[in-house]
């Protein structure tokens, strides 16, 4: 009988790839059109395989127009009321991340 291969392997060759994509966009963040093109392909891959994208790429992107996050050139941070605000410049769209307090007793 022939053994399936198991999802665990599948998952490790799409990450592989998915990182692989994300150095190639950041390497040619000069040519935004083809980085672009990079980040909508890694997401392609990410929804076929039905996997979460790994941490350190998780926020490094606009999830609208699939732009690269390069602060300064195509991302606008801002800080106010307890919040970090990530704003793209390219589509517009908003992200905000809450800023934890530190809650252990001293």
């Amino acid at each position: 009988m022939k053994q399936k291969k198991s999802k665990y392997i599948y998952d490790n060759i799409a990450i592989d790839r998915i990182r692989y994509l994300y150095k190639l966009s950041i390497e040619n963040i000069d040519n935004i059109d083809l980085s672009r093109r990079y980040i909508f392909i890694l997401w392609k891959i990410k929804n076929k395989a039905r996997i979460r994208l790994p941490d350190d790429i998780r926020n490094k992107f606009c999830k609208r127009c699939y732009t690269p996050w390069i602060i300064g050139k195509t991302l606008r941070i801002r800080i106010r009321k307890g919040r970090i605000i990530y704003s793209c410049l390219y589509c517009g769209k908003v992200k905000r991340f809450i800023i934890r307090k530190n809650l252990k007793n001293i």
